[in-house]
């Protein structure tokens, strides 16, 4: 029986090896950005950069109800299975490009990879078919699905390799995994499995005293979670350091109060921006749990469309425009408060007549509606709202003023002034840690 010399064993090239160690190395990079912006997100951070809109947000993907049920049901966030099965890659990849540098057969790592990245390929193709159902991409995670599929191409195409043995090749890859695993679900266990401060306040927080006369801002403060109570003191320093700008209350903007309340709080959004869908849903929960004339409400917009509004430079097809108009033409009826809520409840799959037909089903009225919106009265009132939100210096939507004075979108730190009735320098507010990122006046 002749044998064949370890030299004539296929092995994998250097070069191609080491190009697959890189893309692996930035899909571990790739994938720990992405767990690190989200426990920001809930932590009470800004929004991530991979948010641009409605349909381009990594928000909408990572809140989405197939992540928050491998995060509930394994421990681990996606993005950690992510970094997990670019970490067996990476493993695998540098156990190639070893065994080729000794000329050594690399027949059992190149199977093991291929396992691995077969899997990963099938999955990355099933979770962008996920996110087309949903009509919201995340743009980290179409780079690390092309992260995927080139290395998908090196390992099936270029590297070579002889017949399998599937156990080995299963069981090495499998017990990679599993180490990779072990290793990050510590981290996965304390990474937040909401946005706890976008989250409704009667789950985080005891908000039924909210209407006692026993000092209810110094027991609503201390019921809340650490990071909440952190984003409640940063939204305060960021009020307290605000410059005054005077915008008495407008009699025909206010959707929600009275005129003489002692909090008057305006808000500017936009239709299809999700995290004014947050505030809408929370500014629906405050309406219930506050006093009755503690706090007023008036509406005003801040379009994300160039279509209607010069300060933004991109176009979204005049379908928040749309709303927007449309919002100011009901202003004061009885359909105003269900419209704007349907209309956010939509706003990933909205049109402009999924708009109309929210607005209206009657020929009559929609005529009617149509008129307004087409007015040059109405451009008016929206061309001030956009120059009003200007004076407040905005950087996006959406915005938050209190009493004349920039706050932010933070439930409850709205929730505290309003408490507080307005007064910043409640005692009861010593209670929250020290801004993490004070403010400079």
């Amino acid at each position: 029986m002749v044998s064949i010399p370890a030299a004539a064993n296929p092995q994998a090239k250097t070069s191609t090896t080491l190009i697959l160690i890189g893309v692996a190395v930035l899909a571990c990079l790739l994938t720990l950005y992405q767990w690190i912006e989200l426990v920001q997100l809930r932590s009470g951070g800004a929004a991530p950069l991979c948010s641009f809109s409605a349909s381009l947000d990594c928000t909408g993907v990572w809140n989405s109800k197939l992540s928050g049920f491998i995060h509930e049901s394994t421990g681990i966030p996606i993005a950690g299975w992510g970094l997990a099965w670019s970490l067996v890659v990476l493993a695998l990849s540098l156990w190639t490009w070893l065994q080729s540098r000794r000329g050594q057969s690399t027949d059992d790592a190149v199977w093991a990879l291929r396992l691995v990245v077969g899997a990963g390929t099938l999955i990355s193709l099933l979770l962008l078919a996920y996110s087309a159902y949903l009509k919201v991409f995340c743009p980290t995670c179409l780079l690390f699905y092309l992260s995927v599929w080139v290395t998908a191409y090196l390992v099936f195409v270029p590297i070579k390799a002889r017949g399998a043995d599937w156990f080995q090749s299963a069981l090495l890859s499998g017990g990679l995994l599993v180490a990779s695993l072990a290793i990050l679900i510590y981290p996965g266990l304390h990474t937040p499995r909401e946005n706890l401060i976008t989250a409704k306040l009667s789950g985080v927080a005891n908000v039924k005293q909210v209407k006692t006369p026993a000092n209810p801002l110094e027991e609503f403060l201390n019921s809340l979670p650490v990071a909440v109570q952190q984003a409640t003191s940063d939204s305060l320093e960021t009020y307290r350091k605000s410059p005054f700008t005077s915008t008495p209350p407008d009699p025909k903007r206010i959707t929600f109060g009275t005129l003489n309340a002692p909090v008057h709080m305006i808000e500017w959004t936009d239709i299809r921006c999700p995290h004014c869908k947050h505030l809408e849903e929370a500014l629906t929960e405050l309406r219930g749990i506050t006093t009755p004339g503690s706090w007023s409400q008036e509406s005003r917009h801040f379009p994300l469309d160039s279509d209607c509004n010069p300060k933004v430079g991109r176009s979204g097809g005049g379908i928040s425009c749309l709303a927007a108009k449309l919002e100011i033409c009901l202003m004061g009826s009885p359909e105003f408060s269900h419209v704007r809520a349907t209309m956010f409840q939509e706003q990933a799959n909205l049109t402009k007549e999924r708009i109309w037909e929210i607005a209206s089903k009657d020929p009559e009225r929609r005529k009617a509606l149509e008129s307004c919106v087409a007015s040059p009265n109405t451009a008016k009132i929206l061309n001030e709202d956009i120059e009003l939100a200007e004076k407040y210096q905005l950087e996006g939507t959406p915005l938050v003023v209190l009493n004349g004075r920039k706050g932010t979108a933070v439930p409850a730190f709205i929730l505290g002034v309003i408490m507080a009735k307005g007064h910043d320098d409640d005692p009861a507010f010593l209670l929250l840690p020290a801004p993490s990122h004070p403010v400079a006046q």
